[in-house]
């Protein structure tokens, strides 16, 4: 093979791939979007969440040793 067809196997490589980016950039910016959008909307619900978990937690028992004397 001589230069130009190398040159050309190239090209024609480098093509492909933009080609196959521009197709599918619609995907990746959507997909980028969606993971974006569902940390905003996690770290918006992290005090919510907080909450919930705090009110959930059955309380211990008493650090003192007051029980002890009832």
């Amino acid at each position: 093979m001589d230069t130009g067809a190398v040159l050309a196997f190239i090209g024609g490589y480098f093509a492909a791939a933009v080609g196959v980016f521009l197709l599918y950039s619609p995907v990746i910016v959507l997909v980028l979007a969606l993971l974006v959008t569902a940390g905003l909307l996690r770290l918006l619900a992290w005090p919510f969440l907080y909450l919930v978990r705090k009110l959930r937690r059955k309380p211990g028992p008493p650090q003192d040793g007051s029980w002890l004397l009832h």
